[in-house]
């Protein structure tokens, strides 16, 4: 463990100051009313972060999960190797579908149905993001109905204040590419950007038979806002935002056995050929911002979002379950090698058909007064949203037949799962910031009012007829105090902390549970860090602690589960740990003279996860059977580190980074660790090893307004496990390179 962690600390780069000209260089009218942080982030009562394009653009990173990971506190699982549904968690919440966290783009909640079905099988494009920002802490609970953990918010390409426009182009290992094109402009009364995005591969995992494993996501995006005259008594503002993504991905559950895993970790099996993630999303806001007195700011928006996704995948083999063939090839000899298309046989998928819909209007007000040497800062949010998950399932029979597969029919829809997820709910929220000298005390109070509706028509009635329909309904209503204090002892050093209540809605009722419904999580969160800024060096350490009174598990399908989506009841559990972010200028001290600057950075959590009552779980992500006080929560990596060094001048600049996953627990438990190796059976494997992957990046400025660059993704070509979910083990992205040109005008 120690000569990872020295390793890792050798191979390490940081995020250089971009050359070229930036989006976040120009005014940008209205940012308040989309960024959670932004340059707040030094002086919030609460632990938060902000990723700048600067550090985007310099390491040219279209993987959301590689930017995220050099955040401390933020725990993530890799899936598919390119990001595109990121599995994220924040201070030990269920990294799973990043369905326990509180997901944005510009302030507006963006999984598909973040109250009936929160699992973000639909994730923003990250490629065409100009910041990210992660708020954890007491100051979060502004942003639920997810306080447990944090929030994040992704920052879309904003509107400029002059015409100017950008361009990127890419092409790299696996057919991998990128083509990227916005142009905006800021004039008297009216302002624009429009942007098309582009992202593809074929893929790097190999099929046995041949075949395109990648995918082809599209986005276009257009951005146009009406603002009053800047000498208008009263200023105001109208931004209509509009937004199409489809996506189509030659993408599987199915991993591999550990034995074919050490053989060739980017086969895939010939009996994944036909699945299919079919993928659009639609999504429009109008936001209105107006400045009624200059103490005074609103901003109110309504939303609306689609999202229609459609994922085939193959289920048995043989009439055996691909969890039943991954616990014992042998065992299941016929189902295993019709799954690898050495032996002919019958083939059963599931297409798993899902209709989100999304929509609200929220405001946010903002008084700002004084009252002798005191600042006054109070906030007042409303939002009114509704959600809805249209879920139907339907299995279709295939043959194998000489390692191809051919489909022999397709069953009535909704013959293995229909239903409708409904939710409703009203969120407030009251804030109020009083600073005093060096001192600032933020209290404040969200209270959630949710409505939650079920309705299961059952596997025989596509029509919905209500034959044989099951329904049930659930409210809730809570409050959720907090309170933070940030106190600066002077302009580079502060401390600050907090605690606050924090929130889970505990999903859809069931109409079927055998070990009672599942009840809202809670827990009581206290954090306590320290900051300094100067000239060169930047450091923030934070300690936490979550005490949850009642901690929930799931049962989901990307999570290891059987997938009905229900909650369980696992009482109390506590989440510590310790976060430590560091960034420094080797040569800060001579960069006016040499013009040359060597930053390095580190971040690094440690986190320890346990469950504080023994109970029996009803199934799910975390198994059957008997829980006991003291076992490990799994799927919470306790050590995790990133570190960087970079290389800087006018011109050129260069990183490198290095990312290490500790050994992470996949069942709960305290006893011996039980890791992948030969003769040890899937089912039996408790815990994945620890895994270092180093990437490189660089870009040089030729011309004002051309940049070359490149990125070097797992350098030493590591071969680890990085997670054995959905569907057995699973590789990260191999050694590859890419190439790319960006222009801006």
């Amino acid at each position: 463990m120690k000569a990872v962690l020295v390793l890792s600390f050798i191979f390490v780069g940081v995020s250089i100051f971009a050359q070229q000209a930036t989006l976040d260089t120009l005014k940008v009218n209205n940012l308040d009313q989309v960024t959670i942080v932004g340059d707040r982030a030094k002086s919030i009562p609460g632990s938060g972060q902000y990723i700048s394009i600067r550090k985007l653009e310099k390491l040219n990173q279209p993987n959301v999960n590689n930017i995220l990971r050099v955040i401390p506190g933020v725990n993530i699982r890799d899936e598919e190797g390119f990001g595109l549904r990121p599995n994220i968690g924040l201070r030990g919440t269920p990294v799973n579908r990043s369905a326990k966290i509180t997901l944005m783009e510009d302030g507006i909640l963006i999984a598909p149905a973040p109250y009936a079905d929160p699992s973000a099988y639909y994730f923003p494009t990250f490629a065409r993001m100009q910041g990210v920002e992660v708020l954890k802490g007491s100051s979060q609970i502004k942003y639920g109905p997810y306080t447990i953990g944090g929030a994040v918010n992704l920052l879309s390409t904003a509107i400029p204040s002059v015409f100017k426009g950008f361009a990127q182009l890419s092409y790299g290992s696996f057919g991998t590419n990128q083509e990227r094109i916005w142009i905006g402009d800021g004039r008297k009364n009216f302002d624009y950007v429009f942007e098309v995005n582009r992202i593809a591969s074929n893929g790097f995992k190999v099929l046995d038979n041949g075949g395109n494993t990648g995918f082809d996501r599209r986005d276009v995006m257009g951005k146009l806002r009406w603002h009053t005259d800047e000498n208008a008594r009263i200023s105001q503002s109208v931004t209509l935002k509009l937004l199409n993504t489809t996506e189509a991905g030659n993408e599987t559950y199915l991993g591999l056995t550990y034995d074919d895993f050490k053989a060739n970790p980017l086969r895939r099996y010939s009996g994944t050929q036909n699945d299919f993630l079919d993928l659009k999303h639609n999504h429009i806001s109008l936001n209105h911002t107006i400045i009624p007195t200059k103490n005074v700011t609103i901003n109110t928006t309504a939303y609306y979002s689609y999202t229609f996704r459609d994922w085939d995948r193959a289920s048995t083999f043989g009439g055996k379950s691909i969890n039943n063939i991954l616990a014992d090839p042998i065992a299941n000899l016929d189902g295993y090698e019709i799954m690898t298309g050495k032996k002919n046989g019958d083939v059963e998928s599931q297409a798993s058909n899902r209709t989100y819909f999304s929509k609200g209007v929220q405001t946010n007000a903002q008084y700002l007064f004084s009252t002798n040497k005191i600042n006054h800062r109070i906030q007042l949010g409303l939002r009114y949203h509704l959600d809805q998950a249209d879920r139907y399932a339907t299995s279709s029979s295939s043959f194998m037949i000489d390692g191809i597969l051919v489909q022999t029919g397709i069953s009535f829809k909704g013959n293995k799962e229909n239903q409708i997820r409904n939710a409703k709910s009203f969120a407030t929220y009251l804030s109020y910031d009083l600073s005093y000298k060096g001192l600032k005390l933020s209290p404040g109070v969200r209270y959630e009012k949710i409505n939650f509706d079920f309705q299961n028509y059952g596997n025989a009635d596509n029509a919905r007829i209500g034959t044989a329909l099951k329904s049930a309904k659930n409210d809730i209503a809570i409050l959720l105090p907090g309170l933070g204090f940030n106190y600066e002892f002077n302009p580079n050093m502060s401390t600050f902390g907090g605690v606050h209540k924090g929130f889970s809605p505990p999903g859809m009722p069931s109409v079927a549970s055998t070990t009672g419904q599942a009840k809202a999580e809670t827990s009581i969160n206290y954090e306590v860090g320290y900051r300094y800024h100067s000239s060169g060096f930047n450091a923030q350490l934070v300690g936490f602690i979550n005490n949850y009174g009642n901690i929930l598990g799931s049962d989901n399908v990307s999570g290891g589960g059987a997938g009905t989506g229900d909650m369980f009841n696992a009482g109390h559990a506590k989440i510590q740990g310790l976060e430590i972010g560091l960034e420094y200028d080797l040569l800060h001290k001579k960069t006016i003279a040499t013009g040359l600057k060597l930053p390095i950075s580190i971040a690094y959590t440690y986190t320890d996860a346990t469950f504080q009552e023994t109970f029996v779980n009803g199934g799910g992500d975390w198994g059957s059977g008997t829980i006991y006080k003291q076992d490990v929560i799994p799927f919470i990596t306790p050590h995790l580190l990133t570190t960087s060094i970079g290389i800087e001048n006018k011109r050129f600049n260069a990183t490198i980074i290095g990312r290490y996953t500790g050994q992470t627990r996949t069942k709960p438990g305290q006893g011996a660790i039980i890791v992948p190796t030969e003769n040890v059976k899937y089912n039996d494997v408790n815990d994945i090893a620890g895994f270092l992957i180093i990437d490189v990046s660089a870009n040089y400025k030729f011309t004002k307004n051309f940049s070359l660059f490149s990125t070097i993704i797992n350098v030493t070509d590591s071969k680890s496990i990085v997670a054995n979910l959905p569907q057995g083990y699973r590789p990260n992205m191999p050694l590859s390179l890419n190439f790319g040109l960006k222009v801006d005008f």
